[in-house]
């Protein structure tokens, strides 16, 4: 590929600073003896190397960041969040339904009170449904039995039973 007359110019260009640029660099980088030779650090980086005494060390001042009153004890110790234990009591469980088990807004629970509002919450997703407790049927043992209705709006009537916890 040719290259056209601009593209010449620019090439041209670029080499004459780079000509110009290197040797100046070169000449402004010398080292002059006059010139100090220490690096940031403080530690003397050119040719003169000079051992410590032994008793250097014991003479030397302690560090800057040493220096200063001594912070309280357990300050750099964090607190834990730790979140507070529920205030209502938990109950793990399965749950089923019947369709003969009175009105809508009831569940059958043994062991809770007649009368107390629960929230069921399916542990399979997350739903969730708040009912009255009312005494359980024989023959339920430890299960919770809900109208179909209310079964359906927590779980499809096949999966049951479902496994659920109880919150009073």
């Amino acid at each position: 590929m040719a290259l056209n007359e601009p593209d010449r110019r620019r090439i041209l260009l670029a080499s004459a600073l780079t000509l110009v640029a290197l040797p100046a660099l070169w000449w402004a980088n010398q080292s002059d003896d006059a010139a100090p030779n220490v690096a940031t650090a403080g530690i003397s980086v050119g040719a003169q190397t000079a051992t410590r005494p032994a008793d250097a060390e014991a003479n030397d001042p302690a560090p800057v960041f040493l220096d200063g009153p001594s912070g309280q004890v357990g300050a750099g110790l964090a607190e834990i969040a730790v979140p507070a234990p529920p205030a209502i009591a938990r109950i793990t469980t399965t749950a089923t339904f019947r369709n003969d088990l009175g009105s809508s807004g009831t569940c059958a629970l043994p062991g809770v009170g007649n009368g107390a509002r629960i929230t069921v919450v399916n542990l399979d997703n997350n739903r969730s449904i708040t009912c009255t407790a009312v005494l359980a049927p024989s023959g339920a043992g430890d299960q919770l039995v809900m109208p179909a209705e209310l079964f359906s709006q927590i779980a499809d009537l096949t999966d049951a039973p479902i496994p659920v916890e109880i919150r009073q």
